[in-house]
């Protein structure tokens, strides 16, 4: 689809506030202009001056998919610290319908992070829409400042002290573009790091971390809203000490990613998950490393050597090191699990991720919002991935 100022899609089950079967979906100057029935349509408005139109061939318009979590792909990881690889990890998720992401760093010495970030800031400003690939909505820091003990497949060496001088000089490159940092809210300097970055418009994640549930509640209060891979990088639920597990449940407003693969968190909790907390609170994300959308083999995370056998992400001792999942494999493995409505699936994939990080206007299939959607046939295959009007990926 070429970004015409007017396209109609038609023939489609629309995705949206409502599941709409024989929907009508027009897009206009790269934003959604109009999203209802055939019915709807024609009562309301009629198309004028110049458009196009594209025959949905009886499957569905979804929401683009946002992944705020994510560390490579095609061979290459964010720490690489190229544009090259945000272009390839960009081309990558395109193909697995993720409209927008945030490139995501596992911990790392100061000027590889450095480098990373300015590589992402630069291809954020150079890239608005990329031709052929997903769009960078800022960026995610996942570390340095964690907890040694639920390190998960972290760079232990380079786990260090909250440093403050260290935040304002990426804050230095990034600017608005940091979206999204994961610290674990238990270490010395916590608190002023948090008041540091949520001044700052930044979204505070807490992981890798064994916060009790009383420290869980305070790092809340001083602003933590996010919680980095649920069930991943925390210690388990006690009856007599709920942790940061219990307190994520529990708690109104905290948004819980999600690695639904099978793999990270069994489906059926991740059915306890989305019973307790709903769509709303709920983030998909892929964690994905540079392996995804490559064969079983050899790679690395960060520093870190890894090894993937039947698609899923080791270190050597046996630590899970992320996925190779898309977005859009993990709606359709929440939808087989759990049994839920498209609307909320693809909501926890889209307009949740969104949301957690401070974006507007952005995630969903509403008037106003950027035209950012996928087209998909009968069972959730992909067909077309559309960004901000235009088309970057087409089935061949």
């Amino acid at each position: 689809m070429e970004n015409m100022e007017t396209t109609i899609i038609h023939n489609v089950t629309i995705i949206a506030d409502r599941l709409i079967p024989d929907g009508i979906l027009v897009t206009r100057n790269r934003q959604i202009d109009f999203v209802g029935s055939q019915e709807e349509f024609h009562q309301k408005r009629a198309p004028t001056g110049e458009w196009a139109a594209i025959d949905g061939a009886g499957g569905y318009a979804a929401p683009g998919l946002i992944d705020i979590h994510i560390h490579g792909a095609n061979g290459c990881d964010v720490l690489d610290g190229s544009q090259q690889a945000i272009a390839a990890i960009s081309r990558y998720c395109a193909q697995g319908g993720t409209t927008g992401f945030l490139p995501t760093t596992v911990t790392a010495a100061a000027d590889k992070t450095l480098r990373a970030a300015q590589a992402v800031r630069n291809f954020a400003e150079e890239y608005p829409v990329h031709p052929a690939g997903a769009q960078v909505l800022g960026m995610h820091l996942e570390g340095p400042y964690l907890n040694v003990e639920r390190k998960g497949a972290q760079y232990a060496a380079a786990i260090r002290p909250v440093d403050l001088g260290e935040l304002e000089e990426l804050y230095l490159v990034l600017g608005d573009n940091w979206k999204l940092s994961t610290i674990a809210p238990e270490l010395p300097g916590a608190e002023s790091a948090i008041a540091w970055l949520t001044d700052r418009g930044i979204t505070v994640a807490a992981g890798h971390s064994t916060a009790t549930y009383d420290q869980s509640l305070q790092a809340f209060a001083w602003g933590v809203s996010h919680i980095t891979h649920i069930f991943n990088g925390m210690n388990p639920m006690h009856h007599r000490e709920p942790g940061l597990l219990g307190a994520s449940l529990t708690e109104p407003g905290i948004h819980c990613q999600l690695v639904a693969d099978g793999v990270h968190v069994h489906p059926a909790a991740a059915k306890l998950l989305y019973r307790m907390v709903g769509p709303q609170r709920i983030a998909l994300i892929t964690d994905a490393v540079q392996a995804a959308g490559l064969s079983d083999g050899n790679y690395a995370l960060g520093d870190l050597a890894i090894s993937v056998r039947q698609g899923t992400a080791w270190l050597p001792d046996g630590t899970l090191a992320g996925s190779t999942l898309t977005m859009l494999e993990a709606v359709r493995n929440v939808v087989d699990w759990l049994g839920i409505p498209l609307v909320d699936a693809f909501r926890m994939a889209s307009l949740t991720p969104a949301v957690s990080i401070g974006m507007e206007k952005l995630g969903w299939l509403r008037p106003g919002y950027k035209a950012d959607l996928l087209l998909l046939d009968k069972a959730l295959g992909l067909e077309q991935t559309i960004v901000a009007g235009t088309t970057v990926y087409q089935k061949q």
